[in-house]
């Protein structure tokens, strides 16, 4: 009887538990409606970036961190600046020549150091915060020399760029208001951040 009775319990226990509450449903209902359209607002957010970025861009200050360093690369021992190491020309922002670049726009210029200049470029991807909140920076985005395909010799500043990890590192990018200047932070190497100051 005991028996009986516990499982009477447990039963109903359960059937009340899988009553529906209206409450939570109404929740789920409206969140799902308050979704946030990605695509839609990675273009946008690439819209309002594009003709931001358009010019010289002069790299007033680079800040190195020290960290164990790779083969090859210079590896700081303590924190370090850099002032007006190089500059950087962003004269393409391809945004149409493919169906993925509507999202992640391919950005191309030169990178002028010393008496040298260099291809380089980028593709930048919306970043999550900033396109639900509007908050933090704009972008991501790998900087790396855009050679054209074929042998090629490596330079010494070349070299140099690379080693200091200037070159190849994911980057987030915020721009400023008004286009004057913009802000990248290293993600994964010894560069923290560049500031850039439109010449």
């Amino acid at each position: 009887m005991k028996r009986v009775a516990g499982l009477a319990f447990i039963f109903c226990f359960i059937l009340l538990g899988c009553k529906k509450d209206k409450g939570a449903a109404q929740d789920i209902e409206k969140a799902g409606s308050n979704k946030t359209d990605y695509t839609k607002e990675s273009i946008k957010a690439m819209e309002n970036l594009r003709p931001k970025l358009y010019g010289t861009w002069s790299m007033e200050k680079i800040t190195v961190k020290p960290v164990l360093s790779a083969a090859g690369e210079l590896g700081f021992k303590r924190d370090t600046t850099l002032l007006n190491l190089a500059s950087l020309n962003i004269d393409r922002v391809d945004y149409s020549s493919q169906p993925g670049n509507l999202t992640r726009n391919d950005v191309t210029g030169m990178l002028k150091f010393k008496t040298k200049s260099y291809p380089v470029g980028f593709r930048m991807l919306a970043t999550p915060t900033w396109i639900t909140e509007g908050i933090g920076p704009q972008t991501f985005a790998l900087f790396e020399f855009r050679f054209p395909v074929g042998s090629h010799l490596t330079e010494t500043e070349e070299a140099y760029l690379s080693n200091l990890t200037l070159i190849g590192e994911n980057y987030s990018i915020n721009m400023s208001k008004d286009g004057k200047t913009m802000i990248w932070k290293g993600l994964n190497r010894a560069i923290e951040s560049i500031e850039f100051v439109r010449k």
